[in-house]
């Protein structure tokens, strides 16, 4: 395999877990002495007072999309949704179209659901499969992974897994009205920003033959790329006017354009409450090698820590976080977002929630 193909996929998993190297385009500023750091271990717990958030109406969990497989003799796995009353509807794998599914993505409407192939049995560049919220009107849209809502919901972008002889990772846009699909350029881990540009990875051979690494924004409008960032993992905010850089031990809160970032914990993997004022992230790994999370306001005061998990997946109202355990047994629990206790819990993976 060539390097730079092993160097890209190398730092898309770190990417994914929101790690990479310190972040150095600009540089970090010291943090002053009063900066937040990040709980002293795994075993914080969560505060005891009761939630004064309203719950939502209906099961703690509707609204929760997660992947399962229906039985050990269908290895294939599918994506589900929890009903009002706590049951569980089966969206895709309906129409025998395609073999299964996994990593679900909803359209900012919740008209739609775009998905990843199913965790095992997919090809070396799968198909990537779209169903509409009542399970009909699945169909392939592409081939690729790792699929992105446009902010006005018309188009997914997503990322081709490219042959081992292709020395490139590409990204593609597809139309989903008329199921066009655009090659935009070389790069990993694309995501869309508010105003429709893409953010996205990059790897590469450096003036000096080593490996260099930067986090980019693309125009589609004129094809222009800014860097924004090197050695960094880059997580825009919901509204796009603030931005979190992550290298591999410390999370840096920045204007939208990468400057005057400064030190707001340490830990990895950030994921955005939808109003932009909370971020929950990773900072150590319990017993079993599980996640050990917390939840920090932009100021970097902790409001609770202890829960475990991975994936963590806001609620549209705020009040809860879904997240991945994976061990003993792989299950989705439902946690108050305001302290982190455990509310719900079922079997399954990739959870995230309907809009």
């Amino acid at each position: 395999m060539p390097r730079i193909l092993m160097a890209a996929l190398f730092a898309l998993a770190l990417a994914a877990c929101g790690a990479g190297a310190a972040p150095s385009s600009p540089p970090a500023p010291a943090a002053p002495s009063d900066a937040p750091t990040a709980p002293a271990s795994p075993e914080a717990s969560a505060p005891d007072e009761p939630s004064s958030t309203p719950q939502p109406v209906g099961h703690t969990a509707a609204g929760l999309t997660l992947v399962q497989f229906l039985s050990n003799d269908d290895p294939a796995s599918q994506v589900f949704i929890v009903e009002s009353d706590g049951s569980l509807r089966q969206l895709t794998g309906q129409s025998g179209v395609l073999p299964g599914a996994s990593r679900p993505v909803w359209s900012p409407d919740g008209e739609w659901l775009a998905f990843d192939p199913p965790k095992v049995g997919a090809e070396l560049i799968p198909d990537l499969g779209v169903v509409r919220a009542d399970g009909s009107a699945e169909h392939v849209i592409g081939q690729g992974v790792m699929p992105r809502w446009s902010p006005d919901g018309t188009r997914v972008l997503f990322q081709q897994v490219e042959p081992v002889e292709d020395e490139s990772l590409s990204m593609y846009v597809a139309e989903l009205a008329t199921g066009e699909v655009t090659n935009v350029g070389e790069g990993y881990d694309p995501r869309w920003l508010p105003d429709g540009r893409i953010a996205f990875d990059w790897a590469g051979l450096g003036p000096d033959g080593t490996v260099a690494q930067a986090l980019r924004v693309l125009s589609l409008e004129d094809g222009s790329v800014v860097e924004i960032a090197q050695n960094a993992h880059g997580v825009w905010s919901p509204d796009g006017s603030t931005l979190l850089l992550v290298d591999e031990t410390t999370i840096y809160l920045a204007d939208a354009d990468g400057s005057d970032p400064r030190a707001l914990a340490d830990g990895w993997g950030p994921a955005w409450s939808l109003d932009g004022s909370r971020i929950v992230f990773a900072y150590a790994h319990n017993n079993d090698a599980v996640p050990v999370l917390a939840v920090v306001d932009l100021e970097g005061r902790e409001l609770w820590s202890g829960a475990v998990g991975e994936s963590p997946a806001w609620s549209p109202d705020g009040t809860r976080l879904a997240v991945a355990v994976s061990y003993p047994e792989p299950v989705v629990q439902v946690l108050d977002a305001a302290t982190g206790d455990v509310l719900a819990e079922l079997p399954g993976s990739d959870p995230t929630w309907m809009p």
